[in-house]
Order: structure tokens, then sequence, then C-alpha cells
């Protein structure tokens, strides 16, 4: 395994000494630390509905009536009885279905479902929402499960009511049932057969390999907020659910060291064919994914709440949330486009909204469950009792509070619409447009008529382009009147408006991208001013360059007259000037090449397959943060594509004089620096610095009486302050490594 050493430096692994954590494990953590703080959801204060004690077992088949009976004799068998079995028999075409219906005659604990085909997500969805237990396992048709293996999972769950999922190792066996030994799948002691999995599941979701295995088991809460497995992930379905679940719940291995469970490895068996199916492959692209959702579950929504009194403490919650509250007066005066994605409307009483947007989350909160009103995604019980299942993974849910309800919803919820934007990235794409020009504006920039005439004023064919302008700050009405005035000077050119109410520019990017009917797109600021040829010299790159994610172009800083005495060589690149050498295509090997800013284009699919830009990076208001079209450029290695360099797409960047001070190249130098490191810490950046580098680095730019002072000892603070981070880093995985050494 390839473990970046940025961080161990600092420690030497003696006699006595802790473990310290891996970058893969440290970068999951803070996020567990900051989704707990913002969204602290107690597992014991939710309900979902099922039978206290009962464990529900789902078992696919598909052909596997050699193998079925002895796996369903091992079910039966358990010491834990208090069970029920529901075999959904996927379209086989031997003698599965009969196999399953004589057990099912002799023992009324066990279903049999039969079905067309469906593949496994689907058939463990169905399965899941017939479900009636408290608790929620699934088991292949030809692995065994020991006796005591049921016993065991619930006496774990049972014991810690905060865990949301345990597991627990397994042993290999082969087609006849005998050990299968030497197979280097964590295998302790070595010929034993065993697979004796991590202690913990913090690198589950940013390193490359599934530690979770097929024993396992975890609550019907966990699993009504999840929802369904995902459809679009076969072969990878299991590993998909454990990442979502290990993101939101707390997962444990459970104590024992004993494998617990018998897992097949055979010819037919999908763990055997992973070459065949490209499962390692394809892991790969879900820690792409995966990294987006995290990013997703960290950032706020929009919500609309009806109701008096009783819905005051929800709204306090989602407010100290930072998420941003919408009078329903308000709500037609904002324009989400084709379909709202990040929109929840909650109805406490039953009653809609007379105006909801096409593909908000829609969220009933009664008290009296016996009546189900229509309409509604979500269902919210004020009341602990009844809390009968709704097809779909519905609810009824219960919440002990107005914490705890905003928690779940906020799970339930980011769950609901990250499951939609991945059914539109793995759609099959048919653009209506070449290309799509985005302008993202808050209306205060004096430039923005002009860049929007520069773009109606293209030289390519109007019916192969539109302009979206996204309003971050909707309250802002200048911006549509600028749309407006638009529209009737250009009919001819298609421009649509949009708001963004999410305050910061990854956000309002991130709008225009999934609205965006183009096959290519391009970032504009909104004080930039495009040369006539931008878009078909943009198209034109992209269609000779297919290997191309991201293409950037020529930035060229506009600077008054008279320039400025703090413009220099130096200190240009403060106001997001990018120069490209030459008049050919080149790729950008380097990272300190990569294209940024006001001129910023992406393949469309390519930043839809990363999820889009990060939030959690990019300038929020008055901060000077940035870094998130480095990310993506970074992120387009992980999806097999390249950063490319245009110097023949060219915009002139008409920064307002007002930015023109000591306070912005101060402000703008050290959050680069910080932003650098940020990337690095965060596994983004090659791990290329070390303490000694960063000293170094902090020297070099001491200016003292340097004629860009200001830039070069706000660069040289930044880089101390990076140290000073470092060191708290490193205290962390220390003090982590001793309260840790001996939890499982």
């Amino acid at each position: 395994m390839d473990i970046p050493k940025l961080f161990f430096s600092k420690f030497r692994r003696g006699s006595g000494e802790e473990k310290p954590l891996n970058l893969y494990q440290y970068k999951f953590l803070r996020y567990k630390q900051n989704r707990d703080r913002i969204y602290p959801l107690d597992m014991s204060k939710i309900k979902y509905g099922g039978e206290e004690g009962l464990v529900s077992i789902i078992m696919p088949v598909y052909n596997g009536g050699d193998m079925l009976g002895e796996a369903l004799d091992s079910v039966v068998a358990q010491t834990y009885q208090k069970f029920e079995l529901i075999v959904i028999n996927d379209g086989s075409t031997d003698n599965s279905s009969l196999v399953a219906r004589e057990y099912a005659k002799r023992d009324t604990r066990i279903t049999v479902v039969d079905q067309e085909n469906m593949k496994i997500p689907r058939t463990l969805s169905r399965g899941f929402s017939m479900a009636k237990g408290e608790f929620y396992t699934w088991t292949s048709a030809d692995n065994i499960m020991p006796r005591n293996y049921i016993e065991t999972m619930v006496e774990a769950l049972q014991s810690d009511p905060s865990l949301g999922m345990v597991y627990g190792n397994m042993r290999l066996i082969d087609a006849k049932g005998r050990i299968y030994r030497r197979h280097g799948w964590y295998e302790k002691p070595i010929a034993s057969g065993n697979v004796i999995l991590p202690n913990n599941a913090y690198e589950l979701n940013t390193y490359a390999n599934n530690t979770i295995g097929a024993a396992f088991m975890y609550r019907a809460e966990a699993g009504g907020i999840l929802g369904e497995y995902s459809r679009y992930k076969h072969t990878l379905e299991d590993y998909d659910y454990w990442m979502r679940l290990n993101s939101l719940f707390k997962l444990r291995h459970i104590k024992s060291e004993e494998p617990v469970y018998f897992y097949r490895w055979h010819s037919k068996s999908l763990t055997a064919q992973d070459k065949k199916l490209g499962i390692t492959k394809s892991r790969y692209k879900l820690m792409v994914l995966d990294d987006f959702r995290r990013d997703f579950y960290l950032t706020p929504l929009l919500w609309s709440v009806t109701g008096g009194e009783e819905a005051d403490g929800f709204r306090r919650a989602l407010k100290d949330a930072g998420h941003i509250l919408i009078d329903s007066d308000s709500m037609p005066r904002l324009y989400f486009g084709r379909e709202a994605r990040n929109l929840c409307v909650v109805s406490f009483g039953g009653g809609l909204p007379e105006y909801v947007p096409q593909g908000a989350v829609k969220v009933c909160v009664m008290s009296n469950t016996a009546f189900v009103p229509e309409g509604f995604d979500v269902y919210i019980s004020q009341s602990r009792e009844n809390l009968k299942h709704i097809d779909g993974y519905k609810g009824w849910f219960y919440a002990e509070n107005s914490q705890t309800m905003f928690s779940l919803l906020d799970a339930k919820v980011k769950n609901e619409l990250l499951y939609r934007m991945e059914g539109v990235i793995e759609s099959e794409k048919r653009y209506e447009k070449r290309i799509s020009a985005i302008v993202c504006t808050t209306g205060t920039s004096i430039s923005l008529s002009d860049c929007m005439e520069s773009l109606c004023n293209q030289d390519y064919n109007p019916d192969n382009f539109e302009i979206i302008l996204v309003n971050n700050s909707p309250s802002n009405e200048s911006v549509r009147d600028i749309a407006d005035k638009m529209r009737k000077t250009y009919p001819h050119i298609e421009i649509n408006y949009l708001t963004a109410p999410l305050c910061g520019l990854s956000f309002a990017r991130n709008t225009g991208l999934w609205e965006a009917r183009g096959e290519y797109i391009l970032y504009i600021d909104d004080d930039a001013v495009a040369e006539r040829d931008v878009l078909s010299r943009t198209v034109r790159a992209f269609d000779e360059h297919p290997e191309a994610g991201v293409i950037g172009g020529q930035i060229i800083l506009e600077t008054p007259n008279p320039t400025p005495s703090i413009v220099t060589k130096e200190t240009r690149g403060l106001w997001s000037e990018l120069i490209i050498d030459g008049n050919l295509y080149r790729t950008a090997d380097n990272y300190g090449e990569f294209p940024y800013g006001a001129n910023f284009a992406v393949r469309t699919q390519s930043l839809m397959q990363i999820g889009g830009f990060r939030c959690t990076y990019g300038r929020i208001g008055d901060n000077y943060g940035g870094g998130e079209e480095t990310l993506v450029c970074f992120m387009m290695k992980e999806i097999e594509k390249t950063v490319g360099l245009n110097p023949l797409s060219k915009v002139y960047h008409r920064v307002d004089f007002s930015r023109y001070t000591n306070e912005h190249i101060e402000k703008t130098a050290y959050a680069g620096v910080m932003v650098q490191y940020q990337l690095r810490r965060d596994l983004y950046a090659p791990q290329d610095w070390s303490d000694r580098d960063i000293a170094a680095r902090a020297e070099k730019f001491d200016a003292g009486k340097d004629p860009n002072a200001q830039y070069r000892n706000a660069v040289a603070r930044a880089f101390r302050d990076v140290l000073k981070q470092r060191e708290k880093d490193y205290e962390f995985l220390r003090s982590f490594g001793k309260q840790n050494e001996n939890r499982n």
C-alpha cells in the first residue's frame, strides 16, 4: 500500500510507541469530526419502526441451486432464532426457486420472492424494502453462517446504541467447503484461510480497498436513511453502501478476532471474476464519487419550513448549522432551473406550499401515522408509536428532539439528492448545445454587462451555445435585470438566469453545471471580457483533444491607467492573471501550470463525474480562499483525463479599482499558501512539502525592504503558519494513537 509520508517524519516506531494514523485515515477522521460537530446524530434517539430484536436477512440468489441448500441450512441452524429470511430468486434458470420454496414450506420465517433478473443492487433494495426487523444483514446463496454468527453480531450492536453497523472477520472456503489457504487477503496466520480485517474503517472511504467484507450487520434506522443500494454500482454495491454508511454513522469491528463467517471462493463468485468484471479498477472511480459525497454531506442546504411553534426548534437547528431558511412567499422568486438540487420543503402538519420547485425533497412531519398524506418523499412521526414502514424507504421515522430530527433529515435528504445526481452522472448524455458559457456573479461587478456583451457577440453559431447567468446573491435583483436586458438586445442568443442562494463561488458554479446543456462549459468571471473567438477556440480544442477534461485559456490583466505601483511582475497573479507562452496547445504536466480563474473550461461529463467543484474549497463572501479549480485539475487524473492549456483562448480581466490594495495582496498571498497546504493535507496535491522545505520557503520569502514586501511577507507568514498547523496535525495523530491503542 502506497501511504504518503508527509506526517510520518515526526514518528519513530519503537518499543511501546503507538502506531500513527496514515493520511488516508486522517483525512476521513477530520471529515467525521466536522460532520459529527455540525450534525450530531444519536442512534438511540431515532427509530425506523423495526420489530425489536428481529433480524432481517436478505439472500439474493441467481442460479445458485447447487449450493443454496447448504447456505439455507446454516441460517436455519442459527443459535439466534428471531429472524426473518427473505430469499429473492433473481431470474434463475436452474432449480434455485424450488430449493428455496422447499425450505419455506418447513419454516415460516422464510419468504421466497421470484422476479426477473434485476442484478444484486436492485434485488437487495427490494428485499430490504420488505424487511420488518430492527437489524439488517444479507448473505449470498453460496456462503455459510456459523451457528453463532447472528447472535454475535446482534450482541455487538446491542452493546453500544451509538453504533450504526458492526463487522467481523471471515474464513475463506472453496467450492467443496474446504479451507482456502494462502489467499493473501489479510490472511493471519499465513495459510490459516482467515481474513483478519482492520479494526477500524477509517481508511474505507479514502483508499480503494473494501475492508468490511461479508460479515456485517446494521441497524434498520441506518438502512432507512441510506435507502437503496445504488443500481449504478453493480459488483460494488456493498462497498458503495458501506462508504455511505461510514460517512454518516459509526462503524466498528466486533471485539472477537475469530472468524465469524465462511466466505466461499469459487469460479462463479463475483470476487473470483474481479479482472473480468473490472471490480478493482472501478473502485478508483468510486473513490472520486465518494469524495464528492463527503463534500456534499458537509455543505448546507436550502429549507422551506411550514408550521407554527412546533417547527421553531427545527428552524433554529438548521440555522445554527449554517443552512438557509427560505420563506414560502420568496420561493417563486428563485430560479432553480430544470430541477432544484439542494432544496428541502418540510411541512409540519402535512400540507404543502402552493409552489414547490421540481426536484425539491418534500418532508411530512405529523403525530398521526394512521394517515399518510400523498406527495411526500419522507415521513417523520412526532410519536414513537405505530411506526409502520412506507414503501420506498420513506419512513415513518421518529426523532426524539428537533436537533436529532434535523440531523436525521439532513442525512436522509442529502442521500436522496445525491442518488438523483448519481443518476444524472451515469445517464447517457444527449447534449443540446456544443458549449455553455457560465457567468457567476453577486451583481457587484461593474463589468458584468461588458462580460455578457462579449459572450453575446461571439463569432460562434448562436444555435450551438447558451449563456447561463448565475446570481449568487438573489436579493440583488439587478442581475436579473441585466439578464432581461440582454435577452431583449440579443433575442437570437439563449440566455438562462439561475439563482444560487447558498453563498460561495463553488456553489454557484455547480448550480450552472447541473443545468448546462452544453457538451463543454466555459466558466468566465463576471469582470472578464472575452475575445470574439473564445467559444469557438474552446470547442475546437476539446474536439481535437478528447483526452482533455480541463482546458484553461489566457487571462490578461487590464490594469487601470496609470498602473498602481503595487502591481508588479511578482504580484500580477494575485489578480488572476494567467499568461500561457507560445501559440500551441499543450498539456499542463506540472501542477504549478494548472489553469484557474476567469477562463476555465471543462468537459461537462468529466466535471460531473467528479461531482463538480468542492464546496469546502473556493471563495465565499469576503474570504480569500480558492483552490477549487486546482482540485478539479488534480481529480482529472483520477478519471484518466488530462489538463490542457490553450494560449489562443483569451479573456481580459477588468478588476475593479477597489481591489488594488495592500490588503488584497496580503490576504490573497496568504490564502494561496494555506490552500496549497490544504490541498496536500487532503491528498489532492503531491506530498512534496517537508518541515525543512516549508521553513526554507518561509525564510526565502522574508522580504525586509523588498519593493514587494507586502506580498513576500504575507507568503512567509503563511509558511510559518503552515508549520504551526502541521504541528497541530502531528499532535492530533499522537493523541489519537494513544487514545485508541487498545480500541477495536
